[in-house]
């Protein structure tokens, strides 16, 4: 994902600044990491709603824009932590005098004891090490049964997994105990997942929404069609021409609590059960972006797209994108640079062989009703 959060301190903050105040609604619908949707939510009386095709960024949309008043950190942790550590006591964890290849193995054998749809059987002894696989299945079975409770806490799970997960920037495949990437797998197996989950709760619990809106998971061309006159509708789609749920399945089972048997590498659940988005394939991205500007023109809302300013994997640039919203609606443009992740995409003419992450001119396209 592009990095939205530091674009709102780089020009895209001060747009929506100038723009929300005139709406009666926000609409976020590609939240992705929910960056946008919170910082809306937190800053200006307007009912904000997000929307993606992945559970886990509606889990992190909602913990905040769902609520309008605070919690208290301490007292949600101490209550779920007391829960879940009967819990982890339950699984008998192995615990290592040293993390090698010898204990790696050891670790994926005793995570196959468990049922296939657990999330200690999917991703212990791989993405997570048994202490934390154990930690994090024991703290999802645990989790508040009220709102607000429950969304703060499963966001907290969600956003502690992603620091701790030993994989290269995105859980696309974990590392593997190999002479080069075993010192990272190592790294990212030491991480305290508890920690980790507290500091979540510190960064989540005091932010809210000013007024209270709604988090569902949707596609962005469906929840179009239903909007209407005086929305303000934030789009940053897919670029990646490789499917963003390859990259969030590990957070999507966690969201969700169980997952399917995990096969390969990467332990992905059956390819049925990814979420497919036409913004991630060459042949179906621009038609379904022009298909979403003709919807949002026919509803006469006001839109704010974001999109890198070169042509992506998915075959689109923010020039295409620029040209079809022309016909449509009043535009104006701002460019800023941002840093982006290629999400595995293949080399380009403009960046050469791939790179994890790039600094790239992006395109914020400020769309008016005609």
């Amino acid at each position: 994902m592009g990095s939205k959060r530091a674009m709102l301190g780089n020009g895209l903050g001060e747009i929506l600044e100038r723009m929300v105040g005139r709406h009666k609604r926000f609409i976020d619908l590609f939240a992705g990491s929910a960056s946008v949707a919170w910082h809306v939510a937190e800053r200006y009386r307007i009912e904000t709603w997000a929307f993606d095709l992945q559970r886990y960024s509606a889990v992190l949309a909602g913990s905040v824009i769902q609520r309008d008043s605070a919690a208290d950190p301490i007292e949600l942790w101490n209550d779920w932590l007391r829960r879940a550590t009967s819990r982890f006591d339950t699984f008998g964890v192995l615990v290592p005098s040293d993390i090698d290849a010898s204990f790696v193995k050891e670790a994926r054998s005793w995570s196959s004891q468990f049922d296939k749809s657990t999330l200690v059987n999917a991703y212990a002894g791989h993405y997570y090490s048994p202490v934390q696989a154990a930690w994090i299945q024991a703290l999802r079975d645990t989790i508040p049964t009220s709102s607000p409770n429950r969304e703060i806490c499963l966001a907290a799970l969600v956003v502690a997994a992603s620091k701790c997960a030993a994989s290269p920037g995105h859980t696309a495949q974990p590392f593997q105990p190999t002479d080069t990437a075993l010192k990272y797998l190592q790294i990212s197996w030491h991480r305290d997942l508890c920690a980790d989950v507290q500091a979540a709760l510190d960064q989540i619990t005091p932010i809210h929404a000013q007024v209270v809106g709604e988090a569902h998971v949707g596609d962005a061309n469906q929840i179009a069609s239903q909007l209407m006159h005086g929305d303000l509708v934030f789009i940053d789609p897919p670029y990646s021409a490789v499917q963003y749920s390859r990259f969030y399945h590990v957070l999507e089972a966690i969201a969700a609590g169980v997952t399917s048997p995990v096969f390969g590498v990467g332990r992905y659940p059956p390819l049925n059960e990814r979420p497919s988005s036409q913004y991630s394939q060459k042949t179906t991205s621009l038609p379904a972006i022009k298909e979403l500007l003709v919807s949002l023109a026919q509803r006469e809302v006001s839109a704010i797209i974001t999109f890198p300013d070169h042509e992506c994997s998915n075959g689109i640039d923010a020039s295409m994108i620029k040209c079809a919203a022309s016909k449509l609606f009043r535009v104006k443009t701002q460019s800023v640079t941002s840093v982006f992740s290629t999400l595995g995409g293949p080399a380009s003419k403009r960046h050469g062989p791939r790179l994890a992450r790039l600094s790239a001119d992006e395109m914020i396209l400020c769309l008016e009703p005609k």
